[in-house]
């Protein structure tokens, strides 16, 4: 599985962040994303179902899910006072918060069901009769407090108490006049405690109804947002559970924006993978890691239940999504980078070796060591990937030799159309930041004896560097 700071790399967080989430059970979701097992396809149809019907909604009938949004606001978590009712009684506190809770639903209730929605595993009900154990006098006002209907006992010591308050008033405090008032409210405090008490063990009955509750309005929260973002940003539903790989037109959000704020435009990457090793191959700087990032991000995407930024994605159920990136070091135990790398690899292979489908991206894998063990290195990976009938393995590399022993050969073009008198002109003008008007980042279905582009010499020298290091290059 992904850890945080991958998640964080391939944009994963960036989406989450992006959420408009209003409750904090629907944050909750959305900082623990659930992976669906392939036993949990049904629960991730449904939560893909839930999505559609909230974007339809918020597409078709804006005001009335406007209004929805309103009233999930104001909730709070009080799932730990609810769970509570099996084992103490609840403070006044405590109370209050549950009051405002069932006054909650009362509103939320009906609203959702104006919209006549086919959700999965999303139900929110009143609670009448828990509302009226808490408020009595049937108010239904937001604030609590212990009511004499609820103890004729409590009712005559408040009743005592404002005497006793009266005749403070009339006569000055005196000592005999404190001692009763001090008695009365022990007493009080007593009985308070028993109504409670009697109260939360009322109470009880509707625990699993509220947390229910509480899990739907969750879940209710987070496919909200899921649908909004989707809104927004033109994302597509995914198809999960086939036997097809294929992901048309895929973006990233996070790049965009970061490629956006440079007056760069995001070029969409289309793949399609199959059992065994495909690689992907190109110059530094041509985009491989952003196509290994998007493919990364819409394949945990799909497979937590979001909605994904393509045209159009399908997939089998994955098991796990691995992606091995950038310099990792263990100092704790001495290892460099390329052993803290390998060990990383090592994980990857027997954390899967068992599993029924994986998703495996290794991104200039083994360049911590010299080019010519590093490209027998990736090679043996690839020939590994080829031998497992459960992965489906993707591998970015710019060294020799690895595209001919893959299944697919997508390489990205880079600067090998550019004309290389413009490039140079274009950068003695503007600086080494034109060259990025001048690379083709797309990704292209190549033959599988195609080498990887050499564009490192076109760049050196476009940059000018001088003729006597230029001439001395052996390619």
């Amino acid at each position: 599985m992904l850890d945080n700071n991958q998640l964080n790399s391939i944009g994963f967080r960036y989406v989450c962040d992006r959420l408009e989430l209003l409750t904090p059970y629907g944050e909750e979701l959305a900082r623990h994303p659930h992976f669906y097992a392939e036993h949990e396809l049904a629960a991730l149809a449904g939560e893909q179902r839930n999505v559609c019907e909230l974007r339809r909604a918020a597409n078709e009938r804006t005001a009335e899910v406007n209004e929805l949004m309103r009233l999930l606001m104001p909730v709070k978590d009080i799932r730990r006072s609810i769970e509570s009712l099996d084992i103490r009684t609840l403070t006044e506190v405590e109370l209050f918060e549950l009051k405002r809770f069932l006054l909650q639903l009362e509103l939320l209730a009906p609203k959702l069901d104006a919209l006549d929605l086919r959700l999965f595993d999303i139900s929110i009900a009143a609670l009448p009769k828990a509302l009226d154990l808490i408020d009595p006098e049937g108010m239904r006002s937001p604030s609590f407090y212990v009511s004499d209907r609820l103890s004729d006992k409590l009712a005559d010591i408040r009743r005592r108490r404002r005497k006793i308050d009266e005749s403070i008033k009339r006569e000055g405090l005196t000592e005999a006049l404190s001692l009763k008032r001090t008695r009365l409210a022990a007493e009080e405090d007593e009985e308070n405690h028993v109504v409670r008490t009697a109260l939360s063990e009322k109470l009880r009955r509707y625990r699993d109804a509220l947390l229910r509750n509480a899990e739907s309005i969750g879940r209710l929260d987070f496919a909200l947002g899921k649908a909004r973002l989707a809104n927004s940003l033109g994302a597509v539903t995914p198809e999960v559970g086939g036997e097809a790989f294929v992901m048309r037109g895929m973006t990233n959000p996070r790049i965009a924006q970061a490629l956006e704020a440079k007056g760069r435009a995001f070029v969409p990457v289309t793949m399609r993978l199959e059992k065994g090793t495909a690689v992907i191959t190109g110059a530094n700087m041509g985009g491989k890691s952003v196509a290994i990032k998007t493919l990364a991000l819409n394949a945990q995407l799909a497979m937590c239940g979001f909605p994904v930024f393509a045209e159009e994605v399908k997939l089998p159920c994955l098991d796990d999504v691995c992606l091995l990136s950038e310099d990792r070091e263990d100092a704790m135990s001495g290892l460099s980078s390329f052993g803290g790398e390998m060990k990383a690899f090592d994980s990857i292979l027997r954390d899967t070796v068992e599993r029924r489908c994986v998703l495996v991206m290794l991104d200039e894998f083994a360049r911590g060591t010299n080019p010519h063990e590093g490209a027998a290195i990736v090679r043996a990976a690839a020939r590994l990937f080829n031998g497992r009938n459960n992965a489906y393995a993707v591998i970015a590399t710019h060294f020799d030799g690895v595209a001919r022993l893959a299944r697919l050969h997508y390489q990205v073009a880079g600067l090998r159309n550019a004309d290389p008198e413009r490039l140079r002109a274009s950068i003695s003008a503007g600086g080494a930041d034109t060259l990025a008007g001048f690379m083709d980042y797309g990704l292209y279905p190549v033959d599988r004896n195609e080498e990887p582009p050499r564009d490192a010499v076109t760049i050196i020298r476009a940059l000018g560097v001088t003729a006597e290091f230029t001439d001395q290059i052996d390619i």
